[in-house]
Parts: C-alpha cells; sequence; structure tokens
C-alpha cells in the first residue's frame, strides 16, 4: 500500500510539474507572437479586428469593391506582398443590388508599420490593378472618416472605377 501511495504521489508531481511548464510555454509563445508579427486590421470592414494573411478583403457594403483568392508571398515585419481577385461594379451602375461584379488580378503590398497596443499593423495599402491596358497602383490608409469612431481602410474616391 505505501509503495503504491509513493508512485501515486511521484505521478502527481510529475503531472502537476509538466502542466506548469506546458502553461508557461503557451503563454510565452502566445505573447511572442502577438507582439512581433504585424497584422492587418479591418479585412473584412471589423475596425480593430486584426488578421494575418487574409484570404478576402471587404471594404464597405452593396457594391463596395472586395478582393478574394488571396495568396500571400511574403508576411514580414516591415511589408507584406501577395496578389489574388478585385471584384468590382461598373462606375454610374445603380442600383447597386442589380449591378454585377466583374474580377481581375490585383497585387497588394502593406507597409508603414504602427501599433495599436503592443500590436503592430500596417497601415498603407498600395494595390496594383490593370486600367483599361495601363497597370495603376491606388494606394490607401487605415484611419477614421471625420466623425467615424473605428477605423477603416480609405483609398481616393475614384479607386478602383479608373
Amino acid at each position: 500500500m505505501a509503495r503504491t501511495s509513493k508512485i501515486a504521489r511521484r505521478l502527481l508531481a510529475v503531472g502537476v510539474l509538466a502542466g506548469l511548464l506546458l502553461s508557461g510555454a503557451v503563454i510565452g509563445a502566445g505573447t511572442a507572437s502577438a507582439s512581433t508579427t504585424p497584422v492587418v486590421y479591418a479585412a473584412h470592414a471589423n475596425g480593430w479586428h486584426g488578421y494575418v494573411k487574409p484570404g478576402s478583403f471587404y471594404f464597405g457594403n452593396g457594391g463596395a469593391p472586395f478582393i478574394t483568392n488571396l495568396h500571400w508571398s511574403s508576411w514580414g515585419s516591415k511589408s507584406a506582398w501577395g496578389t489574388g481577385k478585385i471584384w468590382t461594379q461598373k462606375a454610374g451602375c445603380s442600383p447597386s443590388y442589380k449591378c454585377s461584379f466583374s474580377s481581375r488580378w490585383v497585387g497588394i503590398s502593406l507597409t508603414t508599420i504602427k501599433k495599436h497596443g503592443a500590436q503592430p499593423y500596417y497601415d498603407r495599402m498600395a494595390v496594383e490593378m490593370r486600367v483599361g491596358t495601363k497597370m495603376h497602383w491606388f494606394v490607401g490608409w487605415f484611419k477614421n472618416y471625420p466623425g467615424a469612431t473605428v477605423p477603416s481602410w480609405i483609398f481616393p474616391l475614384v479607386w478602383p472605377y479608373l
């Protein structure tokens, strides 16, 4: 009986020690990755919700452009690069719910690191796409519209309808 309780105490001690070590490793890993890997906010028009390598971007409601099929070839501490498809409606089509979307290739460059609390994030998005027969870059920033309480991606008014 004494031998059985001694083995049980050793097993319990090993289990407690393993649990403490594992919980410390998990907490440490989560903290390190959260503070070193930049995120991109509002990939789904949702303010301060951060994403690492999102598969899509939604910039608003209704007829707003959106990007799908994103594949990221790099995601680093200073910049990220990915390609996908941008979906847009023809400029002037109204009402929006009756307008169809068309797609084309798009390249996305994320740069300009800022911090939200301790979390680094990309603040500048440059979008490359073909307009007519030429390639164009459109640059947007993650900031508040005047009077808004939650930031979002703001691009020139003509984007991407040229």
